[in-house]
Parts: structure tokens; C-alpha cells; sequence
């Protein structure tokens, strides 16, 4: 079977209408819908039922698009070995993080890596937590660190390296900067900033203030420096990482509450692909993330 057809297959289930896949690959609609048909008529079962909102998958062809977008990704990762090979390079490293970690870990984990090994393109992808954990499920991305998640994908191997607590931000100007005890309902009589609905921080949020009405009493943002801007203006909080506002409460624009809950305690985890094959720079990057964290715990920004 060619890749092309399993390319078609794989944009199918992503764009679910036959006109973006067939400009995706520059081909015609007709042609995506043959090679579709072609694969199902060398299995023998149908890979997509269509209704209104396009072409969905049937419960085989689940199973089939499980691998093929392995085998897609697969011939992609041999495409651009051989551009390197051909560049001259030696490699590269494909990293991904979400927020906190972009924020702790990166910096000083590519500094490492790049002082050993010099020659190596390095690159560094900050998306939500689920977003990371997607495209190092599909090796779009070498290794991920991560804030934990409602659920753990089966294709990805979990090893956590710390743990962070959510504390509530605020302006020393807001009405409860004066108030030792903070209740849900303190929390509910404000409008609460979010960083994005998809965010794996959300929830934690949600467990802590059950029941919980987002759309009546959050603002989605999807940038952690608007949210923190916003919050000096006294009238809004954030369940936010400390590490993430340090320099603002160093200087004193913001201020935090420990809201002392576990529900509100967080793994930090490292996520790599269970196929993935080790090599010298991957046990270095596996070594200097443990040795980042160490530093951490005994700096106390993570316990």
C-alpha cells in the first residue's frame, strides 16, 4: 500500500471532507475518495460512514488510522533523517512543553544540551498539555514535559519528576488581599481567569470548585502574561504555579494564596514514545531533566 493513500486517510479523519484533503496533497477530490475506496476493497471493510458533518470513522476504521498515522509519521521521521543526513547534520531534538515546564525546565535543559552537543538543531514547541502529549504520541515531537492530565495516552511512556501546587493570584489592591481564609465561594463572587479551556491547570480548577460554572464566572485567556497583567488590576484571580509569577511577587504587583488543598497539587511529567529507540543524546536529555529537577526541589520551586 502506498503512503499516499494512507496520507489520504489519515487528513480524511482530521478534515473530515474530501476538498482539504485533496489540496492538502495536490491531488483531485475523486482521487482522495479512489484511494480511500482502494484501501478499504484490499481489507474488505469500511473505513467511513458520512453523514452531515462530514466523514466519520467506523469502529474499523479506527483501528486501521491507529497505524496508519504511525506509518505516516514513520515515513515523515525517515524523510527528514535523510534531509539531515544530506544537510550534514548530525540530528536533531524535538521538544515540547507546556507552560510551567516551558517556563522551569527549558531553558536550562537546551543550554545543556546544546553545550554537549553543539552541532545538534535543537527545537522547542510550547502548546497545552494535551496538545504536547498528541504530537509526541504521533513522534511529531522527540520528548515532552508536561503538567499532568485527566488521562494518560497508552502510546506514551509517564515519568513524573516533581510535583506543583496551584495557589490563588491576585493584586494586593483586591477586596479578599486581606482575608486569611478563602472559600469557594469568596472565589465564586469573581470573575476567574483561565489560560485556555484545554489547559491541563483547568481541571484541577474544576475538582477544587465543584459545582463549577465556567462560562458564567471565568475568562478564557491564552497567554499567561495577559492573565497576570489583568490580575493587577485587583478585580480578577487566577489559580496559577508560583514559579510562573515569581518576579511578580518579588516586586510586589501581585500577591498569592496557599490554598493548603491537595486537590490542587500537581505531577510534573516527563513523556516520551513507548516505540521510541534510545540513543547517547537521549539518555543525555533523559539525564539532564532529572538533574534539572533535583536543582529545582532543593531551590524549592518544585517538591
Amino acid at each position: 500500500m502506498n503512503n499516499l493513500k494512507l496520507q489520504a486517510l489519515c487528513l480524511l479523519v482530521e478534515f473530515k471532507k474530501l476538498a482539504p484533503v485533496a489540496k492538502e496533497l495536490g491531488i483531485t477530490a475523486p482521487t482522495v475518495s479512489f484511494h480511500i475506496r482502494s484501501i478499504e476493497e484490499e481489507y474488505g471493510i469500511r473505513l467511513f460512514r458520512t453523514n452531515a458533518g462530514g466523514y466519520r470513522l467506523t469502529e474499523a476504521g479506527e483501528g486501521v488510522y491507529h497505524y496508519a498515522r504511525q506509518i505516516v509519521q514513520l515515513q515523515k521521521d525517515m524523510n527528514r533523517f535523510i534531509e539531515n543526513l544530506l544537510a550534514g547534520h548530525i540530528g536533531s531534538l524535538r521538544l515540547g512543553a507546556s507552560g510551567l515546564p516551558a517556563h522551569i525546565f527549558m531553558p536550562d535543559l537546551i543550554h545543556q544540551v546544546s553545550m554537549a552537543y553543539p552541532e545538534i538543531r535543537i527545537s522547542l514547541e510550547v502548546k497545552t498539555a494535551p496538545e504536547i502529549e498528541h504530537k509526541v504520541a504521533l513522534q511529531e515531537l522527540d520528548f515532552g514535559l508536561i503538567m499532568e492530565t485527566k488521562q494518560e495516552n497508552t502510546a506514551l511512556h509517564y515519568e513524573t519528576i516533581g510535583e506543583d501546587t496551584l495557589v490563588l493570584a491576585l493584586s494586593p489592591t483586591h477586596a479578599l488581599a486581606s482575608k486569611t481564609h478563602i472559600t469557594r465561594e469568596d472565589v465564586l463572587k469573581n470573575k476567574l481567569l483561565l489560560h485556555t479551556s484545554s489547559s491541563s491547570t483547568n481541571h484541577f480548577i474544576e475538582k477544587w470548585m465543584d459545582p463549577f460554572q465556567p462560562s458564567t464566572y471565568t475568562i478564557e485567556l491564552d497567554s499567561v502574561s495577559t492573565i497576570k497583567k489583568m490580575l493587577t488590576f485587583g478585580k480578577n484571580l487566577a489559580f496559577v504555579s508560583a514559579a510562573l509569577i515569581e518576579e511578580e511577587l518579588k516586586s510586589g504587583l501581585l500577591m498569592k494564596k496557599d490554598l493548603q488543598d491537595v486537590t490542587l497539587r500537581r505531577k510534573i511529567q516527563f513523556i516520551y514514545p513507548k516505540t521510541r529507540l534510545d540513543n547517547a543524546i537521549d539518555e543525555f536529555v533523559k539525564m539532564s531533566i532529572y538533574e534539572v529537577a533535583q536543582r529545582l526541589k532543593m531551590s524549592s520551586v518544585l517538591t
